[in-house]
């Protein structure tokens, strides 16, 4: 037995507190990793933010998806192999990798601020930076533990098996992540999950508290080029060496968010029927195709198809995009497409519904039915 000797005497109290601390870091690498996997188009939209918004590198956001891939596999495998202690001084070391890299990574997203969260539980649950910088912290101290006492963790499995295991749980996560993409996560956390009412998931409660916003005036001193912002109790409006450059409104204080707040549907000309669509009395197809232009080429030969279905069973159907019109129009032309086509912010898209084409059904309002353009049965 490796390490055998070292193991036996490892005091009692000693060995249970290596049992508990390799399951609970097990355990948040499993859940980590598990939830990316569940939704792995989220994860490949999270990279491509870091990619530009946090390091100005748009041209890495090809790499997203592989990313993704790898990330939610390797750290899902990490959290297996330490909850049952497969293989454990390569867990160790590689949870030990991930915070090398994480823990200075989340403490640069907390202090510039470049994503709102960093997504490392996906939808399931969102933490903020600093919140998340801080559980990397416990984290590491956690992991820092078990490095030191890796020698007194062993397997009675032999090194073949464990590995065999770890190599598999590793295909295992791939595997099942490439079927979420081609059909839809089987958990959805997004607020447009089966289920909810739209309309009542972008009311704001009465009293609830709203944004504060401060105005702060730009001027600019003629004589010493010095440009200085002023409260608008506290301007140099009698000093004309002072001459004014811009207004801003600077949040101060953040009021209520309802957890959706960016659904919108407009047309050609600018005009809003989101409230129309809402609360309309028939069933409403919602075809989504957040870039026409990325669309799976099957998915669109199938939208006339959707056109016949929505026509025999009485439904209103409308398209939602953020492409351009001229996009919208050589589409429609070229899939002999006659329902209507509306544009809608392309995050947002992306968020209703992890599929392009997606179709959502909703009912007055409310996601009755949700599906990837390859699972929508037009024969039903």
């Amino acid at each position: 037995m490796k390490n055998q000797e070292i193991i036996e005497n490892t005091p009692l109290r000693k060995r249970i507190a290596i049992l508990i601390i390799r399951i609970i870091v097990g355990a948040v690498f499993a859940f980590s990793g598990f939830v990316k996997a569940v939704d792995p188009l989220g994860s490949c939209y999270k990279f491509t933010d870091y990619f530009t918004l946090a390091f100005d590198m748009p041209e890495l956001s090809a790499f997203s998806l592989p990313l993704a891939f790898i990330l939610a596999a390797l750290e899902f495998t990490t959290g297996i192999m330490l909850i049952f202690n497969l293989k454990p001084r390569w867990a160790v070391w590689l949870s030990f990798a991930f915070m090398i890299v994480f823990l200075p990574l989340t403490l640069y997203i907390a202090i510039e601020n470049p994503v709102h969260d960093c997504g490392c539980f996906g939808d399931a649950l969102v933490i903020d930076n600093w919140a998340t910088f801080f559980k990397n912290v416990v984290l590491m101290a956690l992991i820092l533990y078990l490095v030191f006492n890796r020698k007194r963790m062993d397997n009675p499995l032999s090194d073949n098996v464990e590995l065999g295991i770890s190599v598999a749980v590793f295909l295992i996560a791939i595997v099942f992540q490439h079927f979420m993409i081609r059909h839809l996560p089987i958990f959805d956390f997004r607020p447009y999950k089966i289920g909810n009412n739209i309309a009542e998931k972008m009311a704001i409660p009465e009293g609830a508290k709203r944004d504060v916003y401060e105005t702060k005036l730009v001027y600019k001193n003629s004589a010493t080029g010095e440009v200085k912002e002023f409260s608008s109790d506290n301007y140099p409006w009698q000093d004309s060496t002072w001459v004014w450059q811009d207004t801003k409104s600077v949040l101060i204080e953040k009021g209520y968010q309802p957890e959706i707040h960016d659904f919108t549907i407009q047309d050609s000309v600018g005009v809003d029927h989101t409230e129309q669509v809402l609360n309309y009395e028939k069933p409403v197809l919602l075809v989504i195709t957040h870039k026409l232009e990325k669309s799976d080429e099957d998915g669109l030969d199938m939208l006339r198809h959707l056109q016949n279905y929505a026509l025999k069973n009485d439904f209103l159907i409308i398209g939602l995009t953020s492409s351009n019109w001229d996009k919208i129009q050589e589409v429609k032309s070229e899939f002999s497409v006659d329902f209507p086509f509306f544009q809608t912010d392309d995050i947002t898209l992306k968020t209703i519904v992890r599929a392009n084409p997606g179709i959502v059904k909703l009912e007055k309002g409310t996601v009755t039915g949700k599906w990837n353009f390859r699972d929508f049965r037009l024969d039903k």
